[in-house]
């Protein structure tokens, strides 16, 4: 009888300590088991391993590290939800049909102390001039100075814009005077012009003209 109960007590321990371990392993956890699906209710982040397909509804994070990305592949359609309060930001790419680029040369003849060269804007595309550089040859007068600059048109006001000249190389460096951009209308025409005060011997131009296209 006493053997009975010693071993009646040692039982009733054993069960208490595994009921005491289970109840602080799940605490905070709550798990439910469905014909289909397991739910998982947990108020700390679950670390899982996943192999194959794994279907998830409801919301996902992933906190993904730069040096060592987790890889992601998505099929179907994203919806992406974007408020005023937590906007989703976006950067965006210039394609090669809006950036624009353009070689402008221009030769004075012997006589000559100036000349022009133009080109269109297509239509519906707002030119936006950023940068433009180049190179003046003048003639064998060591005194010549190449005067250059260019017109554009937007909401029908022309405005002419400077080209900076600096001796070097044998010949003038030319580029743009400080900072700002150029504006041309759709379909307007821009007009560059070089110019010299004496007209001797043959001198040559060159000016490349950056920037891209805005639609309207």
């Amino acid at each position: 009888m006493k053997r009975f109960r010693n071993v009646l007590l040692a039982s009733l321990g054993l069960i208490f300590i595994l009921t005491l371990a289970l109840t602080l392993t799940s605490r905070g956890r709550a798990v439910a088991q469905t014909r289909d699906c397991i739910r998982i209710c947990d108020d700390a982040p679950l670390s899982t391993v996943v192999k194959n397909i794994l279907s998830v509804i409801g919301e996902v994070k992933i906190s993904n590290d730069s040096d060592s990305p987790i890889p992601a592949r998505v099929s179907g359609p994203i919806q992406i939800a974007s408020s005023s309060v937590n906007a989703v930001r976006t950067k965006p790419v210039l394609q090669v049909t809006d950036t624009f680029q353009r070689e402008v040369k221009i030769t004075l003849e012997p006589n000559d102390n100036f000349s022009t060269a133009t080109f269109n804007v297509p239509q519906s595309r707002l030119l936006v001039i950023e940068g433009w550089e180049g190179f003046a040859q003048m003639g064998n007068a060591t005194n010549q100075f190449p005067f250059v600059h260019f017109k554009t048109i937007a909401n029908g006001s022309p405005v002419a814009f400077p080209v900076f000249a600096q001796a070097g190389g044998g010949g003038w460096f030319l580029s743009k005077p400080g900072w700002g951009n150029a504006y041309a209308e759709p379909d307007s025409t821009v007009e560059v012009t070089f110019a010299r005060g004496i007209a001797t011997g043959t001198a040559t131009m060159s000016l490349v003209l950056t920037g891209h296209y805005v639609d309207q």
